[in-house]
């Protein structure tokens, strides 16, 4: 999901956004009625004097199989916003992890191995993630919005891609995801990342 224009700049909606196949059918049921390139809004179908503009493609194994651009009224982007956060929000947590809540930051720990994956605090300046493999660091990623939200996707697409080889595998996560990127400098590597 692209937003190509908003109608309210406050809009909550991500610039860019990536579904898993898990979300996509909640994303489908909820567009699949919706008229592409219309002068009304694709959602509610109203007539609008102003409206976002939002792209959507759906991609199977690095193929798009289906898009189109869809006008959204003022009143719609906040439903799609809302519906947005809602995905993301109930992200399950793999059977394999467990999840320690503390007000100084989460903390989800592997069952199998010595995995860990630790946030700051949500009231953090400068909020931070954390891979950790046997105490050692393996990445950083700085999250936008909730870093507790933003670890459970984490935590969730590692999973299900769970390698031998765990650093290659978060840095791709991080990088792949619209709520995350790695931080100007690294106190793993020392070396700034471009």
């Amino acid at each position: 999901m692209r937003v190509r224009r908003r109608v309210d700049p406050d809009a909550t909606l991500p610039e860019t956004a990536f579904v898993c196949d898990d979300c996509r059918p909640e994303v489908v049921d909820l567009t699949r009625h919706w008229e592409p390139n219309t002068e009304a809004c694709g959602f509610c179908d109203r007539a609008a004097d102003e409206t976002g503009e939002v792209a959507l493609e759906s991609v199977v194994d690095d193929r798009i199989v289906s898009q189109g651009t869809y006008r959204l009224c003022r009143g719609c982007e906040d439903v799609f916003a809302t519906f947005l956060a809602d995905v993301h929000a109930g992200v399950d947590l793999p059977a394999s992890w467990t999840h320690t809540p503390s007000a100084a930051g989460a903390v989800f720990d592997r069952d199998e191995g010595d995995l860990r994956v630790e946030t700051t605090a949500p009231t953090d300046p400068e909020p931070r993630l954390r891979l950790l493999d046997a105490s050692e660091s393996v990445l950083e990623a700085v999250p936008r919005g909730p870093p507790r939200e933003r670890a459970r996707e984490f935590v969730a697409a590692f999973e299900a891609f769970y390698p031998a080889e765990v650093a290659p595998l978060g840095a791709a996560v991080v990088d792949g995801h619209p709520g995350l990127r790695r931080p100007e400098y690294s106190s793993v590597c020392n070396c700034p990342h471009t």
